[in-house]
């Protein structure tokens, strides 16, 4: 479905007619396909909306726009679009990010949070490295951009989960992105300032913080600085998996959610 977000358009899929609605934001370059693996999967408990985040996908591409507190105002514009009030948000990488923005800012529309491997928001920003500078310059037409995405996407799986043509296929959904949105959230990835340990200890939902063993973004590190500051909160581990669980291990990745949702009572 497509939904009028002020002059900005955001795509969604929707599936399952379950009384407990999850929202799924995908990562940095990506789209709301990295998760068509893992949506047949999840009971029918749930209804799961699947978003692409202004930038990306088949989402609008506006000029500006882009940081984390922005696309977090933009889930909850959409989630009153689609008469969400509240929900389960589930976010992976740099959406695992932007969705912690949205905890800190709209708390009592968090029913639980599920975080994988992503960054600790609480943490200082790691600043621009000359890697992420030069990606950054580097982004321009489709052969500049297919060059970096052919480069720099296999590092999101463990290679002994996925094949060639994933690989070609998360290059493809790259190349759906708009160069400003590509731009200006690695930027955001690298320079947002932290969110104060006091903002995210109001969130009074519980958390699940997911990290893989062969992820080399998303450590255990940054799992347990979030899990500090949330007492209602687990880290849980999937083992011989890369950065990408939704896609290298969904069946796997759907239950622990899922295990998860029912041990905290989430309804």
């Amino acid at each position: 479905m497509k939904t009028i977000l002020a002059t900005i358009c955001l795509h969604s899929k929707t599936s399952g007619a379950g009384s407990i609605p999850l929202v799924l934001v995908h990562g940095y370059g990506m789209s709301s396909v990295v998760w068509e693996k893992a949506l047949p999967l999840f009971s029918s408990n749930y209804r799961l909306f699947a978003i692409d985040l202004p930038g990306f996908g088949r989402s609008d591409k506006p000029e500006t726009g882009y940081s984390c507190p922005e696309l977090a105002d933009h889930i909850a514009a959409w989630m009153d679009t689609v008469c969400l009030p509240k929900a389960v948000l589930i976010g992976h990488s740099f959406g695992g990010q932007v969705i912690q923005h949205f905890a800190a800012h709209y708390p009592e529309r968090v029913m639980a949070l599920v975080l994988s491997n992503t960054l600790a928001a609480t943490l200082p920003p790691k600043g621009l490295t000359p890697d992420a500078r030069q990606r950054i310059q580097g982004y321009g037409s489709v052969e500049d951009n297919r060059k970096i995405f052919s480069t720099t996407i296999p590092r999101y799986f463990d290679a002994a989960n996925v094949t060639k043509e994933d690989i070609e296929r998360f290059v493809e959904i790259g190349l759906q992105a708009g160069n400003n949105a590509l731009r200006e959230t690695l930027k955001a990835n690298y320079t947002t300032p932290s969110i104060p340990a006091s903002r995210h200890a109001a969130l009074a939902a519980p958390v699940l913080i997911l990290v893989a063993t062969h992820d080399p973004f998303g450590t255990f590190d940054q799992a347990a600085a979030l899990s500090d500051v949330w007492p209602d909160s687990r880290i849980e581990v999937i083992s011989r998996c890369g950065h990408s669980p939704m896609w290298e291990k969904p069946a796997e990745f759907v239950r622990t959610v899922e295990e998860f949702l029912k041990h905290s009572d989430v309804r």
